[in-house]
């Protein structure tokens, strides 16, 4: 449904419903619309649609058309924005269409409706006969503002924003979110979480909360729409009883710099049952309060999958200069993260051990082309020069973030547990944590790759072999490497064995996507 809302003039609170284009807005009693506004023109403004687009066309008005404080001719209009003619302010609102809500997310049980409405004046909708639903709009700040004349509710509002001061995961801040709202509102039966992306338009349905029997979600596609577009918290309440009455939910914004982070979404399995105003108000405060901490954890997600991305690329561009070994960067960071398994490494530390794996060979860009693409044994001289990439590597990812962290599986890779390596020469436990592991997997590799001049061996002689050259490994990353072969856990997904390089379109999913 596309309306006005009058927001400053003559008849300030009216909604004025638009249902056939194009509309025109003027003093003239002829308009479409009839704005009593003697500082407004006969015939003002015209609103015309194309698809999905509205665009404002001013008609020659005497004191000109203002779309959010610019003086406009033609100009498309979205929801929101704010139209000024004469001393007439009014709030434009369309549905927005292409919000798109996945329901086969992350085995998310939901029913959406996109059917019933927010009709009537404002504040007030219904929906269908059967089940009439009364839309209660508040507004996020002033409703998380009430809460501050009860003291012991702000200081539960307070504790529970503490605790999620301290997490640094974004599932886990969600779901202790949605466990805090379940204590603030007692009477919720279940809670969900919805990152809004404003690139893809879709409500991604990100962390979800049972606090009674677990139900599918019934959500409202036009009051998430409503919300999105009004920035405001919607109460979705049963307007009269009845054996058929819907449940009642609310949905209540996670707005930072005006901009919608996420819609949380709370239902009551008894029809009636009701919000307490309360309970809303601790629950709106602490989101306002969560609000920084989510967002910026949302675009630390974003800027490792940046982070991911230039690194694919530089992987791409080395493996590009030789085709012998594509896909070993990845097959590599794989068996990685096999030992790391095996050790029991964090998550943080398996993310950071992934990037300097697939970062490992970096330093290969810098070697001349006549070396890195010979197909036969290489010269004294030409192995020196060879022998160069680690340090090259090492110097390319340095201007990287946290590149202190994954700079000792580029450049460390080539050295040995008994001190015949490079480019330093370390040995033993002065070799880098990363560059040991690294070491293994990058080895292993070419054994079972193989270039032309040195064949194929088989996965287990390849594991006979590191172990009969155990000398040069850290025993207990061996140790860890052989397990994972025994388990099973290595792989080649991106294997390039008989130098039959596979279509990329048919390559299976490898880790570096599931960082992104």
């Amino acid at each position: 449904m596309t309306f006005l809302a009058v927001e400053r003039g003559h008849e300030a609170g009216k909604r004025i419903e638009l249902q056939e284009f194009p509309v025109v807005l003027g003093r003239d009693p002829k308009c479409h619309v009839v704005i009593r506004d003697k500082e407004a023109s006969r015939r003002h403004l015209r609103i015309k649609k194309r698809g999905r687009l509205y665009i404002l066309e001013d008609l020659d008005s005497r004191n000109g058309t203002y779309i959010n404080g610019d003086r406009v001719i033609n100009s498309t209009i979205k929801s929101g924005d704010k139209i000024l003619l004469g001393t007439t302010e009014l709030v434009f609102f369309a549905p927005d269409s292409s919000i798109q809500i996945p329901t086969d997310f992350l085995s998310f049980e939901m029913e959406i409706d996109a059917k019933s409405g927010l009709t009537g004046p404002i504040g007030i909708g219904m929906g269908d006969i059967k089940h009439p639903i009364k839309a209660i709009r508040m507004d996020p700040a002033t409703l998380a503002n009430n809460v501050m004349t009860n003291d012991r509710k702000i200081r539960e509002v307070f504790n529970h924003h503490s605790n999620l001061m301290v997490i640094r995961d974004l599932n886990e801040s969600c779901h202790t979110l949605l466990k805090s709202l379940g204590k603030l509102v007692g009477n919720a039966s279940r809670a969900a979480i919805f990152i809004w992306s404003e690139k893809s338009r879709q409500l991604l349905p990100f962390a979800k909360k049972d606090f009674g029997e677990p139900r599918p979600f019934i959500l409202s596609q036009r009051a998430f729409e409503d919300c999105l577009s009004r920035k405001q918290s919607i109460l979705l309440e049963n307007s009269a009883k009845t054996t058929q009455a819907s449940r009642n939910r609310v949905i209540l914004p996670m707005v930072r710099n005006e901009d919608i982070t996420a819609l949380v979404h709370i239902e009551l399995d008894d029809p009636q049952q009701k919000f307490r105003q309360i309970d809303l108000e601790a629950a709106q405060a602490l989101l306002v309060r969560a609000s920084p901490i989510i967002e910026s954890m949302l675009l630390r997600k974003e800027l490792d999958s940046w982070l991911v991305g230039i690194m694919d690329t530089i992987i791409a561009t080395v493996e590009a200069k030789d085709t012998y070994t594509r896909g070993h960067s990845e097959r590599v960071a794989n068996y990685c993260m096999a030992v790391a398994d095996e050790l029991k490494l964090t998550k943080d530390v398996k993310k950071i051990l992934m990037i300097s794996a697939l970062c490992h060979d970096i330093g290969k860009i810098g070697i001349p082309d006549m070396i890195l693409k010979k197909a036969s044994l290489l010269s004294a001289e030409e192995y020196a020069e060879m022998k160069l990439h680690p340090t090259i590597g090492a110097n390319i990812i340095s201007h990287l973030p946290n590149a202190s962290r994954i700079i000792s599986g580029v450049k460390y890779h080539h050295e040995k547990w008994d001190g015949t390596g490079y480019p330093e020469g370390l040995a033993g436990e002065d070799i880098p944590f990363f560059g040991r592991i690294v070491a293994i997997g990058d080895v292993f590799d070419a054994m079972i790759s193989g270039r032309s001049y040195s064949g194929f061996i088989d996965q287990s002689d390849a594991i006979e072999r590191l172990n009969e050259e155990s000398e040069l490994f850290d025993p207990e990353i061996l140790k860890a490497f052989t397990r994972a072969h025994e388990n099973g856990t290595l792989t080649q997904k991106t294997s390039t064995q008989n130098n039959e390089l596979p279509d990329s379109d048919s390559e299976p999913e490898t880790e570096i996507t599931k960082i992104k």
